[in-house]
């Protein structure tokens, strides 16, 4: 499994897709962090390099995510 902000994303879903099981990734932070990674956000999760994975990896370390995020919110 992909591990990405302390979360496993779905092997069978999209890239974009198993990016919004992360607590403050939406739709357009999923296809914008997928694109700015430069990976295909229509390719499977399972089918995604090491490298892919840390470059989203990084792109999604930009944004308030988690538990940041829910620290935030309180």
């Amino acid at each position: 499994m992909a591990r990405i902000a302390g979360i496993n994303i779905p092997m069978n879903k999209h890239a974009w897709v198993g990016l919004t099981h992360i607590y403050g990734v939406g739709r357009a932070r999923a296809l914008t962090a997928c694109t700015a990674a430069g990976v295909n956000p229509a390719t499977k999760v399972k089918d995604l390099t090491e490298a892919e994975v840390n470059a989203i990896r990084s792109q999604i370390a930009k944004f308030a995510v988690e538990g940041d995020l829910r620290a935030k919110c309180r």
